[in-house]
């Protein structure tokens, strides 16, 4: 049979969502095919879409996907050879892969949608903006999951919170792991379906994206995104002053700390490591009390980069758009010495 190389490589690439590095369930590190479709599934997150392929077997998936990202051919002759090998011919070349004959992949696990609801784009780009605050820590379950509400999506971990008020086919909340989620927001997914385990999304090209969801109670996060402050409007140069602070402040052991000082009109930012210091002052729209905290730089760049406008206390930065709202923790330390 013969195929478009591309087109088989795309498809190829929109399944690499369920695959996993390491085997713990039988052939989730594989394509798998079966029935004109390729498959995979990692316990957390199960692809399914159609090819352009009639055969019945798994082979790696990293092999195959590193080998046909290197051809130049537009198209390829494929076939199941005398070795039990899947043969790609192209013009002058040729490589096989080795296939498992059988389909161990436990995919069947995942129950089938019936029934698909339209799913709005503002889904989507929600849940790219609650991505930011997913933990990664494994040992805080809650915190690695997107808080999936009628009414909002949420995610928090520990120090910042981002909630996007969105409506969402959905009537009791559920929870679905950050890292579960993530390849839904460049899938150009339209459709959106539930069953008791899973949430399944699906797009115009066919694919079905399913996650694993979760019914535990996940903590009420309305008494954290009040903020009582003063306004502070940062100037898009702050982004660039904290990459110069982070030179020094990722050079010190442990997590990357920049200090900032906030003063009437004006923001100080400095780190400091091993290797030396970096200060550097700002000005800024702000008429409230003076206020001294450490946050991470990154942090600071992302604030400033995307959130402008916004409130402060002694004790946490919100900002706030017309649907979503944004609050992070700043961490305290004793006062430092004003800015010239």
């Amino acid at each position: 049979m013969k195929i478009d190389r591309e087109k088989f490589l795309n498809d190829l690439l929109a399944v690499k969502a369920g695959l996993s590095p390491r085997e713990f369930i039988e052939q989730s590190s594989c394509f798998v095919f079966q029935d004109r479709h390729v498959m995979t599934f990692n316990d957390e997150v199960a692809c399914r879409k159609e090819v352009d392929l009639d055969v019945t077997g798994a082979v790696q998936a990293t092999t195959l996907l590193e080998i046909l990202e290197k051809m130049d051919d537009k198209h390829l002759e494929v076939m199941e050879n005398d070795e039990g090998e899947l043969e790609f011919k192209g013009k002058r070349k040729a490589f096989g892969v080795t296939k498992d004959a059988e389909v161990f992949l436990p995919i069947d696990k995942v129950e089938v949608p019936k029934k698909w609801k339209k799913l709005e784009k503002e889904f989507t780009e929600a849940v790219g903006l609650t991505l930011k605050c997913v933990s990664e820590d494994e040992s805080k379950f809650l915190l690695t999951c997107v808080n999936i509400h009628p009414d909002y999506i949420e995610a928090c971990d520990n120090l910042q919170i981002m909630r996007c008020r969105v409506s969402s086919p959905i009537e009791e909340a559920i929870l679905v792991r950050g890292t579960s989620i993530a390849p839904i927001t460049s899938l150009g997914m339209d459709k959106i379906s539930f069953t008791k385990s899973w949430v399944h999304f699906k797009n115009h090209d066919g694919l079905i994206l399913s996650c694993r969801s979760y019914a535990e109670d996940y903590p009420t996060l309305d008494k954290l995104i009040e903020v009582d402050g003063n306004s502070l409007i940062l100037p898009k140069g702050v982004k660039d002053a904290s990459a110069r602070a982070a030179v020094f402040a990722e050079d010190r052991s442990g997590d990357p700390y920049m200090n900032v000082s906030l003063r009437k009109g004006k923001i100080r930012l400095a780190g400091q490591g091993l290797t030396g210091w970096y200060r550097e002052v700002k000005e800024v729209t702000y008429e409230g009390p003076e206020i001294d905290f450490v946050i991470r730089p990154q942090l600071l760049q992302h604030i400033s980069e995307n959130y402008a406008e916004a409130t402060i206390s002694d004790r946490k930065l919100k900002a706030e758009g017309a649907n979503w709202v944004y609050v992070t923790v700043l961490g305290i330390v004793g006062a430092a010495s004003d800015s010239e």
